[in-house]
């Protein structure tokens, strides 16, 4: 892949990364239940986090799947300890 001289990728590297990565993310997304609105805000947020970190990465699909499996796990199945966004505090 062709990156700009900036160390930041192209709209043709990202989509490129996207479209080869689209049936591995829809199944992962489909596995763990994530809902599409959900799945979308995820899915928008790995890519700014990749494109920031674009000259980094060294296996950019790798990393980026590695990113939203685990977005969606903490989503999906967020830990015990911590409230979720939407539950009030204890009184």
């Amino acid at each position: 892949m062709t990156a700009q001289p900036s160390g930041r990728p192209t709209q043709q590297d990202l989509d490129r990364i996207l479209a080869k990565l689209r049936p591995r993310i829809e199944g992962l997304l489909r596995r763990h239940g994530c809902a599409p609105e959900t799945a979308a805000g995820l899915l928008r947020e790995a890519v700014i986090a990749l494109t920031h970190r674009w000259s980094r990465v060294r296996d950019r699909e790798r990393w980026l799947l590695d990113r939203i499996e685990k977005a969606v796990r903490r989503t999906v199945n967020p830990s015990p300890e911590e409230p979720r966004d939407d539950e009030e505090p204890p009184s």
